[in-house]
């Protein structure tokens, strides 16, 4: 059994069951057929059958970026991830965010982002995971940060003089005048 591409031929099999197998086949359009040769001679060739090759689907490619924000009024962190992803031959359908194994979020349109709001203290790892239209996926590289307690501000109090302590100035030995201390 001889394969062709068109007129050319591919290899051949001389046991049944007869097959070949075409490696390293660029992309394109292709005609295909089998010759099969008898004992005497007699040859018959198959009915072509059209096939289209195709490259491989490349995965995306993903970047991540983190901003931390601390709302004083609230007291509390938010973690802000943006994405940056490209599809060299399709789209991206999705771009997930996750911390460590677990998902945060995900975002459908560019520019892609989630905030993570009320992120308590604590060291996170963070990534990316852009998906293309034909479903291959690619995940950034690990940004590691660390939330800490938002920076409360000290209190201070007065405690001496009192609250509308009156004082009245006084004149001293070499008459200047000076006022009690507190």
């Amino acid at each position: 059994m001889e394969f062709f591409q068109g007129a050319t031929k591919l290899g051949e099999d001389l046991n049944s069951p007869y097959s070949f197998a075409w490696a390293s086949v660029p992309a394109g359009n292709y005609s295909l057929t089998a010759k099969a040769t008898d004992n005497l001679g007699a040859a018959t060739t198959s009915t072509t059958i059209a096939i289209v090759v195709s490259n491989a689907n490349v995965a995306p490619v993903v970047s991540i970026t983190v901003q931390l924000t601390t709302r004083v009024s609230q007291r509390d962190q938010q973690v802000t991830s943006n994405a940056t992803a490209t599809d060299s031959d399709g789209t991206i359908a999705k771009v997930e965010f996750f911390q460590g194994a677990t998902k945060l979020g995900e975002s459908l349109t560019s520019p892609y982002s989630f905030a993570w709001a009320s992120v308590p203290a604590g060291n996170y790892s963070l990534t990316a995971k852009a998906t293309d239209n034909l479903g291959a996926a690619t995940t950034s590289t690990t940004i590691a940060i660390v939330v800490s307690n938002a920076n409360v501000a000290p209190t201070v109090t007065i405690t001496s003089p009192a609250n509308n302590a009156s004082f009245r100035n006084r004149i001293n030995s070499n008459n200047q005048r000076y006022c009690n201390r507190f």
